[in-house]
């Protein structure tokens, strides 16, 4: 009876001093983006040709319905999520600012070296190809392609190792800039902030975009919870203390936009762009093209409204490019890849290190003549789909959404160090659900939601249990 009474009065307090709109922000944030995709996917610039229209349309809304679904069941048991203790004396990550330099800059030297195919780990070119990558960005992304990048580069599995097991380094290391900020020295706040947009510098020297995105919205979603957790009053004074970071953030998320604009501009090739996806297919059934109103509308109207349709065009085609492979995917028949279907990394592990081969049996190999399994994007759907089947993937929504509240509500009410840095990854995950698995796809980005995940779910059992402890009479 005791702890049924203090069950309610915990959540009657928490919701007390915590707006719902913070609470409820993220998920309909989450599915005004998803919902918007999907509407780009059907009356935006491109028209695809989708398959099994209304099979599409039943399984993704019934995925967005479960994900709500799952969100809620995380906030209606909020107090699962938070460590009073941790409420009342937060924790001062500082003291490890060092130890994460250190291994950050070790995944950044080795994630420079695996990204554009080099054969040292001293980065001697990194100037001359980083003015290559402003320049020219498609220069450095078709030598990473190339079958000269693949001659020259050899992998080393106990590095490659080292460079999984401390990739979320990466992202503790910002949340140590973000929340100490004022009390770091000079040398500090330089030192770390330069190791932490290094990847930047290596998505120039490749032409590619992911780690300049990384970076800002690893910044900006961090930035972003923990002013909200502080109280009222105080974000206004926490955000004045960390004007240099914000304006470096903000700068990021700046560049960020310009140059994903070059390199699709030099990398798509414009309107055309949409009409290259059908004639690189092995099957010419379905065409992919431009509207043809949209298209006589943007050739009619001058040279900056015709650059503006085409990187309307091209950005309509890099967000919901996923979908299409999705629909052609839903009349396929399951043949169960035993929960590694959803992670590329994984199927290449087994290939490479076991010589077990599954990827004949997942959905994008099987469709390979009407879209590249390796060549095109295929939605996060699909890719979950590989293991349970796309009926399945409502369960996978389901749990999606009930972890990412767990997530930001441990973050936002508990103050969870851990929940605060798996933000960033959760959103990531999000914001590419229409285009591909990011997450689970790279070796970096899969072995720090693992760490992060199983970290988090560990505090969440080791304070549950100190709890139960507690209440017996023993000590935790």
């Amino acid at each position: 009876m005791h702890i049924r009474k203090n069950k309610p009065q915990l959540s009657m307090s928490l919701s007390a001093r915590h707006s719902l709109i913070l609470l409820w922000a993220p998920v309909f944030f989450a599915l005004l983006y998803l919902s918007f995709s999907l509407l780009m996917f059907k009356y935006g610039p491109i028209d695809w040709p989708i398959k099994n229209e209304e099979v599409f349309w039943v399984l993704n809304f019934s995925y967005l319905v479960m994900f709500f679904l799952g969100f809620c069941l995380a906030i209606w048991n909020r107090p699962w999520w938070v460590d009073r203790e941790r409420v009342l004396h937060p924790r001062d990550f500082s003291v490890f600012f060092w130890p994460a330099c250190v291994c950050v800059f070790l995944v950044v030297l080795i994630g420079h070296r695996n990204l554009t195919m080099s054969s040292s780990y001293v980065p001697t070119t990194i100037f001359s190809d980083f003015l290559t990558g402003l320049i020219s960005p498609e220069k450095g992304y078709v030598y990473k392609l190339s079958e000269e990048a693949k001659e020259n580069f050899s992998g080393n599995p106990p590095v490659t190792f080292l460079y999984g097991a401390l990739s979320f380094s990466k992202l503790i290391l910002i949340y140590i800039l973000v929340a100490g900020w004022p009390k770091l020295s000079r040398r500090k706040k330089t030192i770390g902030s330069f190791i932490s947009i290094f990847p930047i510098i290596t998505g120039v020297c490749v032409g590619t975009n992911k780690p300049i995105f990384d970076v800002a919205l690893g910044f900006s979603s961090i930035i972003l919870i923990c002013a909200l957790i502080q109280p009222g009053f105080e974000r206004l004074h926490f955000l004045k203390e960390r004007f240099v970071i914000i304006l470096m953030t903000l700068s990021i998320i700046i560049f960020a936009g310009f140059y994903y604009q070059h390199t699709m501009s030099v990398r798509a090739g414009g309107l055309e762009y949409a009409a290259s996806l059908s004639s690189n297919s092995n099957s010419k059934v379905s065409e992919i093209r431009v509207k043809p109103g949209f298209q006589e509308y943007c050739e009619s109207s001058g040279d900056w409204t015709l650059k503006i349709c085409s990187l309307l065009s091209t950005g309509t085609i890099y967000m919901t490019q996923g979908y299409y492979g999705m629909s052609l995917s839903t009349d396929v028949p399951l043949e169960t890849t035993y929960g590694m279907g959803h992670s590329k990394f994984l199927l290449e592990a087994l290939r490479k290190y076991l010589d077990i081969d599954l990827n004949p049996r997942t959905f994008q190999h099987k469709i390979d003549d009407q879209w590249s399994a390796t060549g095109q994007w295929h939605s996060a759907y699909s890719q979950w789909a590989n293991d349970v089947g796309f009926a399945g993937v409502v369960l996978v929504m389901l749990a999606l959404g009930f972890y990412f509240g767990g997530v930001w509500v441990s973050a936002l009410i508990g103050r969870n160090d851990i929940a605060i840095c798996s933000i960033p990854l959760i959103m990531t995950l999000i914001l590419f659900i229409p285009a591909n698995n990011q997450i689970f796809n790279i070796l970096g980005s899969f072995a720090s939601f693992v760490v992060l995940f199983t970290a988090w779910t560990g505090c969440l059992v080791i304070n549950k249990f100190g709890r139960c402890a507690n209440r017996r009479g023993y000590t935790c």
